[in-house]
């Protein structure tokens, strides 16, 4: 069984040419098996016991089962889907997905083994309400308690659990994760970790923390606040602007979420006090830059910064959007027809959550991402869900279901990966909050019947061989929490 490294994966996200897409910076693999031997032990003898116990009673148990800095970062379909840029296959949603049948026998193998499934709560569920998406949020929110994803005396968070550095990009997922958590009412505005406290803690973080000599901030930080050197100092670029964008499209959000903020995040951005970076110059690069990406990673990001430069960057996410429906097409195996773009669900999904007044295309785009996916597990049997996040090597894999007129392509940077794809967590809740269907339910029952009880939050994946991806990390329980706070403002 393959097992997660210690080790972390970086590559820088920008200076790139127009076609190029930067890619995450961090891998945080953690040296955790899933498995240990007092438990296989037990597991063995148990399964020993069922084995005889039924024998004779067996028939009675039914069957069941960057030009400049953009990051790399019911009608069902079927083998034969062809999804085009104005799709007729679209998602059927439900507020009663099929639920897979109770497994008896699995049942009877719990009980020797002492499998405890409490906390699978969409198996668990008949009807998936806002009640179960505020367990699945709950579940999440355990990864940025103070002592498991955020550090007791800073505030700041980390980017996996076996981790103490994150990103500019790592900060933003946190302060949406605060507004997700309080909107959903698993945190208050009050107290020493409420709402308040925790984003007072990260604006004085970003109002004061070491910026490198151009005075853009540096690559990695440590949760103490300090300048993480031994990855920041392999940077090439003087601003990952990529990291800035997602950070920007938080920080927007927090000025609408508790205008109090509003001020202070506004003196940072426009660097009121001169003190600080100055983002107004990388304007002009994403204008240009929006009249010929077809990246994902692009809309996601220009869109962080026309949300405070909306006059220069008027129209610019929604000329991204359209160049990618308007670009030519290519077919999946499955025969699913795209646009040919950089395409990969992790800024989608997030633009869904986080971004309003989306144009409509971006849905569209989205279903058809999302008929790939179906499409493909109806031709093999086998689920997949695209993203990007750790391995269990070195390597950060950016997946792409498009990829420059190649499908299904799995990537670390400037290279391919040969690795089993990984069934990110993170994207399998995020299709059964945005479309509610039974594939995507059955995936997710399929990886909460593999995954370890998420007590410090939802494990970041499995490999399509089955191997569990055993750490957890601020990418995946950000955008879960994210995926349940929509699924319960739009399916109460």
């Amino acid at each position: 069984m393959p097992t997660e490294k210690s080790t972390h994966g970086f590559i820088s996200r920008l200076k790139r040419s127009s076609k190029d897409i930067p890619d995450n910076p961090l891998n945080t693999g953690a040296s955790r098996r899933s498995f240990h031997l007092g438990k296989s032990a037990k597991a063995t003898v148990s399964i020993a016991l069922v084995i005889v116990i039924l024998v004779g009673c067996f028939a009675f148990f039914p069957r069941g089962e960057q030009a400049s800095g953009i990051p790399e970062k019911t009608v069902e379909p079927t083998a034969t889907s062809n999804a085009t840029n104005q799709p007729t296959a679209t998602p059927t949603y439900s507020n009663n997905p099929t639920k897979a049948p109770v497994n008896g026998f699995q049942q009877i193998i719990d009980a020797f083994s002492g499998k405890d499934r409490s906390s699978q709560v969409v198996t668990n569920s008949d009807v998936l309400n806002s009640t179960v998406w505020r367990k699945v949020a709950a579940y999440s929110w355990n990864y940025f308690q103070p002592g498991k994803g955020v550090d007791t005396r800073t505030g700041l968070p980390a980017s996996g659990d076996t981790v103490s550095f994150f990103t500019d990009w790592d900060v933003g997922v946190y302060i949406q994760a605060i507004i997700d958590a309080q909107t959903i009412g698993l945190i208050g505005s009050d107290g020493p970790w409420g709402s308040s406290a925790r984003i007072e803690k990260i604006l004085v973080f970003l109002e004061t923390r070491e910026l490198n000599s151009a005075k853009y901030p540096y690559w990695f930080y440590v949760n103490d606040g300090t300048v993480y050197h031994e990855l920041s100092d392999q940077a090439t670029e003087t601003c990952n602007t990529a990291d800035t964008g997602r950070l920007l499209v938080a920080l927007n959000n927090l000025k609408a979420f508790n205008s109090t903020f509003a001020g202070r995040v506004d003196n940072l951005v426009y660097n009121s006090n001169g003190n600080r970076s100055n983002y107004a110059v990388l304007v002009p690069g994403f204008k240009a830059e929006s009249q010929v990406s077809t990246s994902t990673y692009a809309y996601y990001v220009i869109s962080g910064f026309a949300s405070f430069w909306p006059s220069e960057l008027k129209g610019a996410p929604a000329r991204i959007i359209n160049n990618i429906m308007s670009a030519p097409t290519v077919k999946t195996p499955e025969n699913v027809t795209l646009p040919n773009s950089r395409l990969t669900e992790d800024p989608i999904l997030c633009s869904i959550f986080e971004i309003k007044n989306n144009p409509p295309q971006l849905l569209t785009l989205s279903e058809q991402a999302y008929i790939a996916h179906e499409a493909y597990y109806n031709a093999t049997n086998q689920y997949r869900a695209f993203g990007e996040g750790n391995t269990f090597s070195d390597a950060w894999a950016y997946e792409w279901v498009v990829y420059d007129g190649r499908t299904w392509v799995v990537r670390d940077g400037n290279q391919d990966l040969n690795i089993s794809p990984i069934v990110y967590t993170k994207v399998a809740f995020s299709f059964l909050a945005v479309y509610n269907t039974a594939f995507a339910r059955n995936m997710v029952t399929y990886i909460e019947d593999k995954m370890v009880n998420p007590t410090d939050g939802y494990s970041n994946g499995i490999d399509e061989a089955g191997s569990l991806l055993v750490a957890t990390g601020l990418h995946t329980n950000g955008l879960i929490l994210s995926a349940a706070r929509y699924a319960i403002q739009n399916n109460p």
